[in-house]
């Protein structure tokens, strides 16, 4: 399945591309038909941090992406650089102390924050007022009300974007009444791409790893995210009930398979469903071997007494092939993953711990011999210790790929 998002540019008063809006489009039919704000904000994210080259999409510019209150308020915004995202908030979206208060934080952060489809009627005040970017759509204001807009919400910092722009009357007109940028046909149609198709848990993968991250996740609260995702509550129970992890005994709830797991193979398990979205269609030996080296990795964390780095060690084998996987330039295909700086150039130049330990994997892998016990000597691990946790990691692999769909 292929997984579709619009690109439409937005101009300055010059002409110049300052920005895209990203739009989710129907995989079935490309329009803008939705069945969920929130599945098709999560959708456009996932592309533009897992699968699109940004080069391709936003050209260096900044992105507008539409959010719904839910995604305002639980904190997936900030999986995601400020440099790069404008935050639209939907026109309906109502405003109540905790959505006012993420506001007026992701602005602290340096996020520009936009209000889409604004009217004359728009009732909510206070959230004008912490915004930067105000969009008035041409096809439903009037000219009268078009004017009345800037006269009445002018401010300094406050810009107005004038979008749905069909004709060069209405550009005109939008320029001697002042507003500050341009959207719509009359300039470009959106620009469809196409790319694999994330999985339908996208959101549900983004929630989740938004409440790892917090100082002290719950089972409650990932259960609660869980259970709403049928598909993923399936692929849960499965691989909590797999050999891996002991699955003799009968789960009885979605809390009880997370708590077999533990948050750090939850965190990981993860990583492993978008991993298998990636490589959607590509040979299962390829997946194998990104499992086996994630595994080894991990092990090594522990040989080097670091275990609060596991994940880090697991996540960097895990997307050492995103390259091959992906059929892009290692250096791009690991730029548009939402990973550490430290992963990344462990991945691509092979840098520190992480990456002269995925080069003990690469050179035992290759029968490097001369290479990988030198390598060993640098890191000060024992040949035969390393040996060992390859066959053990193969096995897992082997195990694991039988439990991840």
């Amino acid at each position: 399945m292929q997984l579709y998002v619009a690109r439409q540019p937005i101009f300055d008063r010059e002409r110049n591309i300052v920005a895209y809006e990203l739009l989710y489009r129907n995989p079935t039919t490309k329009t803008a038909e939705q069945i969920d704000g929130d599945h098709a904000t999560s959708s456009v994210l996932m592309i533009t941090s897992v699968l699109a080259s940004f080069e391709e999409l936003l050209n260096e510019k900044k992105a507008f992406v539409n959010f719904t209150k839910t995604l305002l308020c639980d904190n997936t915004v900030t999986l995601f650089s400020n440099n790069y995202l404008v935050i639209e908030i939907l026109e309906d979206v109502s405003p109540d102390p905790l959505l006012l208060d993420n506001l007026k934080r992701l602005r602290q952060m340096g996020y520009t924050l936009a209000l889409d489809d604004f009217t004359a009627s728009y009732p909510y005040q206070e959230i004008v007022d912490l915004v930067d970017i105000v969009k008035v759509d041409f096809r439903l204001t009037s000219r009268k009300e078009q004017q009345e807009i800037i006269n009445k919400y002018k401010r300094e910092g406050l810009k107005f974007l004038a979008e749905k722009v069909e004709t060069s009357d209405e550009f005109d007109i939008a320029m001697l009444m002042g507003y500050d940028y341009f959207q719509g046909y009359y300039f470009a149609k959106p620009t469809i791409f196409n790319y694999k198709d994330v999985s339908s848990t996208s959101y549900t993968c983004f929630r989740m790893l938004d409440v790892l991250s917090t100082a002290t996740p719950s089972y409650e609260d990932l259960a609660d995210i869980v259970e709403k995702d049928v598909a993923m509550t399936y692929k849960l129970f499965k691989y909590a009930n797999s050999p891996i992890y002991g699955g003799r005994m009968q789960l009885t709830s979605v809390r009880d398979a997370l708590v077999r797991l533990g948050f750090k193979n939850i965190h990981n398990w993860i990583y492993l469903i978008i991993l298998r979205s990636i490589s959607y269609g590509q040979s299962s030996d390829l997946v194998s071997v990104s499992l086996q080296r994630a595994k080894m990795l991990e092990e090594l964390a522990l040989e080097f007494k670091t275990p609060k780095k596991r994940s880090e060690f697991f996540i960097t084998g895990l997307f050492s092939l995103i390259d091959i996987l992906t059929n892009k330039p290692l250096e791009e295909a690991v730029e548009n993953l939402s990973l550490s700086s430290e992963i990344k150039n462990a991945i691509v130049s092979k840098e520190g711990t992480l990456g002269k330990s995925l080069e003990l994997i690469i050179a035992y892998e290759s029968g490097n011999w001369v290479e990988f016990e030198a390598i060993c000597k640098q890191l000060k691990l024992r040949v035969n210790s390393v040996i060992q946790n390859y066959f053990q990691s193969l096995d897992w692999a082997k195990n694991t790929l039988l439990y991840m769909d």
